[in-house]
């Protein structure tokens, strides 16, 4: 018998010496059901029922395991433009959704369809390469041009739409061919719909939540996750009003300091990351590069300063994370929301440096012994958010 991770609330560390869980409310016939099968040691504190799970446990044995989507739309840019930051957060998403292992394929679809200012070829020439420089794994990558309709499920327009063709869900009328001829995004992402015929998990922002809702009553496998708006200073980021950060200035402005596009990833990944990804980003590019204040620096800093004092970044593949990183690796796949596995990595780094004040590291091999379990965690707690080993910042 399994549960739904969600179900269960983590005691806070300072309330418990092993590791426990809890939920609030009365008793829940279901949660005593699957603690009594498991043979899990139960007791009610307050409106709260904390539930030990000893040391050893399998947790993958004790939690429903959220059925994989076939594919993952997390980054499909309009390459008619150049990318900006809010491209570079998708991208950082669509990595940490493809390392949580939320699909079997990432696939794309290109908008190439408006005379922008980029060339198509020298923006996909850009956009490939940032893919193979930060380790994205794009599986299957259409043309918004090229993509057609397998099966026509359009009408033709009459009345405001005479000449269109149109999708008609419902009572809800969307423009698929405009009377000129082209196709609207509506009409590519059905026809993407149509030709994957899988379940899809969409990223992409907040405003395009009803679209994708129309899109799910033609084809219920489709889902959507609407992403946050990245501001700079608290606005959002529009060409028209000229205060858009492009992907390549930020990147050529961090390189100044951060000298490793390893590095340069991780500062703006933590940024992304350290929230869900329905949550409104606020760029401050002056704190963004302060430790204090900027979690994925601060990572790759405990990571570097591990590896100065000798620690090896070998971790052998059949190590398994601590029940805190894998509780927190399990909730983020579950949720769609890799912050929690990203906020207990930054735990394990409080840690490290707390103890870093107290124990020398470097050629002492009983500290050493002490730090190695809080490295591994950090390594496989990166490695599943797509984050960088750092070995110097």
């Amino acid at each position: 018998m399994k549960i739904n991770i969600t179900r269960l609330k983590t005691v806070p560390k300072e309330h418990t010496s092993e590791f426990e869980l809890c939920y609030y409310g009365q008793d829940d016939a279901e949660i005593t059901a699957w603690a009594n099968n498991h043979k899990l040691a139960s007791y009610k504190s307050g409106d709260f029922t904390n539930i030990k799970i000893p040391k050893g446990t399998i947790l993958s044995e004790l939690f429903n395991a959220r059925e994989k989507y076939g594919y993952l739309d997390g980054f499909s840019p309009n390459i008619s433009k150049h990318l900006h930051i809010g491209h570079f957060s998708n991208l950082v998403l669509a990595k940490a959704f493809q390392s949580l292992g939320i699909a079997n394929k990432n696939v794309s679809i290109l908008g190439d369809t408006l005379t922008g200012e980029v060339s198509k070829e020298e923006a996909l020439k850009c956009l490939l390469e940032y893919c193979q420089l930060y380790g994205l794994k794009l599986d299957e990558i259409n043309f918004a041009s090229e993509i057609v309709l397998g099966e026509n499920i359009m009408a033709d327009g009459t009345g405001e739409y005479e000449g269109t063709k149109i999708f008609d869900i419902e009572g809800d009328k969307v423009v698929g061919i405009k009377s000129s001829g082209q196709t609207s995004y509506f009409y590519q992402d059905v026809a993407l719909a149509q030709k994957l015929n899988s379940s899809t998990l969409y990223l992409t922002g907040k405003e395009q939540t009803n679209h994708f809702g129309l899109i799910k009553k033609l084809f219920p496998n489709t889902h959507h996750i609407g992403l946050g708006l990245v501001k700079a200073e608290g606005k959002k980021m529009s060409s028209s009003v000229g205060n858009v950060i492009f992907m390549k200035d930020l990147i050529e402005q961090f390189g100044e300091e951060f000298h490793t596009p390893e590095l340069i990833y991780n500062v703006f990944a933590g940024f992304i990351l350290k929230s869900a990804p329905s949550v409104d980003k606020k760029i401050n590019l002056d704190h963004i590069a302060n430790p204090k204040n900027s979690a994925g620096l601060y990572i790759s800093y405990t990571m570097a300063r591990l590896h100065s004092a000798g620690m090896s970044f070998e971790i052998r593949s059949e190590i398994v994370p601590s029940f805190e990183i894998e509780m927190a690796y399990l909730k983020s796949k579950e949720t769609l929301s890799p912050h929690f596995l990203f906020a207990e990595v930054g735990e394990v780094c409080k840690k490290v440096n707390g103890l870093y004040l107290t124990h020398i590291i470097k050629g002492n091999e009983a500290n050493q012994g002490l730090f190695k379990p809080l490295l591994s965690d950090i390594l496989w707690g990166c490695k599943k958010l797509g984050l960088f080993p750092v070995s110097k910042v």
